[in-house]
């Protein structure tokens, strides 16, 4: 409308509508043009096609506006002299501008130029983006920094901004912003690993990178700076999509760069967790190519994801394990970030649905030391709870003061995931040390004598469940948990006291005991304490 070869054109309704973007001109040559509509038309007409039906006109102006056209420019006084009254109010109504065209005007009059404009404006954008394309390019060749690449985005957007990487974890800034300012103090609050950024940013204007539905981060816009202008919108965002491509290619370099690392890493931790490397000279010469400090002795932990394969690895799809993928890095952020703040000397592997830490640190006195690592996987287990879909056992081992030894601590970390889960117990951290009777009895489940023996108490219980569909082992293991307690039992597996009482008889029943005699009693426990050790295995 602003443009000077249309100075006599004038605004009948719609006026809301004024800011519509205009992409292409048509004319109007049939009465359900409407159908054909792509979106960002100006579309024109003498009015012929609707002169002998006006009432159409206020349906054809809804039916333009859903199909996304720009506007509808009418040349009055040829064959329409003036539009319904229902016609504008449904135009106005829309927001759907209605353009009187002057009467001398041809349609290639109002085509030419419309489309010499937009093609204009095209070729200027294009320009523009191939200009910021290879400024963008030239800092990667430079291997500039992630900072430096969003200061140059913010000098060409005037905003401030932030990018947040999602792969590792990490919030950028431009390079030389005031970091204490408010909005910077915002941004670093934001908790990265609980993957709602769009969520925290919605206060704020944000950009998602990905790549077929891999995530790799956000671009996080903030405030508008002195230089902004609304007009130039269009040409902020190429800069802004431009620059999300060169950051979503430094960060695929950086993975790339890191796989490998982490590859030679793990499989370094794991030949220590197995005993491939039995030597602790060995362990401390090839720990120092990591720069880790392995003079020490060290202690394993392992953080076990509760029903991961029950739950992710069936029926396996290419979705399902993106998802998964996210989900096991999501909780190796945690476990690293809570980690690392707390021990200086620490590695980690992750194997399939757990992820094995070695702490490496000397103490004063052990059992001050083995509750700051209880208090900090505590924290880490809560956090992931807090985080995801999961919830994770973790089990300690003994510390070991030759490095060499620390496949022992591993061994006793692993048991103590199994024990715990064996004992319904899950979302706990369990000190193998702190198993009392399941500490003993793991270390001879293994014999013939111990199979035989929970063999000779539990296969009865389990060939009358099978036979009689019933839940009688489930039940002595709940009143084994519960000291026998009946009341205490029925309300733990939500029967009536009754029923209990029903089962506590069949129980006798079934293994001919009287389980009111002490020596019975302990025999039957250490028997569903073996099946529930050998059960998980």
């Amino acid at each position: 409308m602003s443009m000077p070869v249309f100075q006599g054109f004038r605004l009948v309704a719609g006026e809301g509508g004024i800011d519509r973007e205009v992409g292409t001109v048509s004319v109007m040559d049939a009465p359900d043009i409407y159908k054909w509509m792509k979106g960002g038309e100006f579309l024109i007409t003498s009015g012929y096609v609707v002169k002998d039906c006006p009432e159409y006109i206020r349906s054809l102006i809804i039916n333009l506006d859903k199909g996304g056209a720009a506007a509808l420019g009418v040349k009055f006084d040829r064959f329409i002299h003036e539009f319904p009254e229902d016609a504008l109010k449904a135009a106005d109504e829309l927001n759907f501008p209605i353009v009187s065209i002057p009467y001398e005007f041809a349609f290639t009059d109002v085509i030419d130029p419309v489309l010499w404009e937009v093609v204009d404006r095209q070729s200027r954008r294009l320009l523009y983006s191939e200009r910021i394309h290879e400024a963008f390019t030239r800092m990667v060749l430079k291997d500039e920094e992630i900072p430096a690449i969003l200061a140059f985005l913010r000098q060409h957007i005037h905003r401030e901004t932030a990018f947040i990487d999602t792969r590792f974890s990490k919030i950028y800034f431009a390079a030389g912003t005031e970091e204490a300012s408010v909005i910077y103090e915002d941004w670093n609050g934001w908790d990265v690993d609980a993957g709602t950024v769009p969520g925290q940013s919605e206060n704020y204007g944000f950009y998602r990178m990905h790549i077929n539905e891999e995530e790799y981060g956000y671009i996080i816009l903030g405030t508008q700076l002195d230089g902004f202008d609304e007009f130039f919108r269009d040409y902020y965002q190429i800069a802004i999509e431009q620059a999300g491509i060169i950051l979503t290619l430094k960060i695929q370099k950086q993975m790339a760069t890191v796989q490998i690392e982490t590859e030679y890493r793990e499989q370094f931790v794991q030949d220590i967790l197995t005993g491939n490397i039995r030597s602790k000279e060995e362990i401390i010469n090839r720990a120092r190519i990591y720069n880790w400090n392995f003079y020490f002795g060290g202690i394993a932990v392992i953080v076990d994801i509760d029903r991961f394969k029950d739950q992710y690895l069936q029926e396996l799809d290419m979705e399902r394990n993106r998802r998964l993928d996210g989900m096991i890095r999501r909780i190796l952020n945690i476990s690293r970030r809570i980690a690392g703040r707390e021990f200086q000397n620490y590695v980690y592997s992750r194997m399939s649905d757990q992820i094995v830490f070695v702490i490496s640190e000397t103490y004063n006195k052990r059992s001050r030391f083995m509750e700051r690592i209880k208090l900090v996987f505590g924290e880490i287990k809560e956090e992931i709870h807090r985080s995801v879909a999961f919830t994770a056992t973790i089990g300690v081992g003994n510390y070991k003061k030759d490095i060499a030894h620390i496949k022992e601590s591993y061994e006793e970390a692993r048991r103590s995931v199994v024990i715990s889960r064996n004992m319904l117990r899950e979302d706990v951290v369990s000190v193998y040390d702190e198993l009392g009777a399941y500490k003993l009895l793991s270390l001879v489940s293994t014999s013939e004598e111990a199979k035989e023996f929970q063999r000779l108490y539990v296969q009865r219980i389990r060939e009358y469940d099978i036979k009689h569909h019933t839940e009688m082992l489930k039940t002595a293991l709940v009143l084994a948990a519960c000291g026998w307690n009946l009341k205490e039992a029925s309300e733990r597996l939500y029967i009536h006291y009754n029923s209990m009482k029903y089962r506590y008889r069949k129980i006798c029943q079934i293994l001919e005991m009287n389980l009111q005699d002490q020596e019975q009693r302990l025999n039957l426990e250490l028997a569903l304490k073996l099946y529930q050790i050998h059960a998980y295995r």
